[in-house]
């Protein structure tokens, strides 16, 4: 009974320090009810001086970094810096996410008609295109950025044959449905996991 009081002794200060706050977004046109801890420091982190006092778009009421973290539950803080949202101004709405630079709402900088989307890879897929940093494969380079993302971007044709390369199955990239019509794509192997990005 003892350690047990200590043990909810030592939690109460943590679960009283968390603030949730409720917030509103809307991911490809649905308003989607969210919550987040408001003293969450990577969260603070994240969020410019010009969303904490302008707010966000429309009816959108989180922070573009909590609407982030809904979209990519699978991956560390860390691992997610290498995406931004993807946001159509004409109807206020998320509509998903990309590789890229971020501006002061953690939208894409430069927004394109590119998302990405988790690919049904195995997790030795991840290793090996990971483990082809700085390597030229097919005329593909694999860049290693400050998250330790592993990104490599050419046309389907080039990035499935630098796959087939590392004897990795592309099978499950070329063949997503992001994939199917797309001329250029960019893969990045994150957190274990194979993200496929095209428009």
């Amino acid at each position: 009974m003892r350690p047990a009081l200590v043990a909810l002794l030592l939690l109460a200060p943590t679960a009283a320090a968390a603030k949730p706050q409720a917030c509103l977004t809307s991911l490809e046109g649905f308003p989607t009810a969210l919550s987040y801890d408001s003293e969450d420091q990577e969260v603070r982190a994240n969020r410019s001086t010009r969303e904490r006092w302008l707010g966000g778009y429309g009816d959108i009421t989180c922070p573009g970094y909590v609407t982030l973290r809904a979209m990519t539950p699978g991956l560390n803080d860390r691992e997610r810096s290498v995406f931004c949202l993807q946001f159509d101004h004409e109807t206020d709405t998320y509509t998903g996410f990309a590789e890229g630079k971020r501006d002061a709402y953690v939208h894409c900088a430069q927004p394109t008609g590119a998302f990405c989307e988790k690919v049904n890879a195995s997790a030795e897929t991840a290793r090996k295109v990971a483990g082809a940093a700085g390597r030229v494969l097919n005329g593909v380079q694999a860049v290693e950025n400050s998250a330790g993302a592993v990104v490599l971007s050419g046309s389907t044709g080039s990035v499935s044959a630098a796959l087939s390369n590392l004897g990795a199955t592309a099978l499950p990239i070329v063949s997503a449905p992001a994939t199917l019509a797309a001329a250029a794509v960019t893969v990045v192997a994150v957190g274990g996991a194979v993200y496929v990005c095209s428009e």
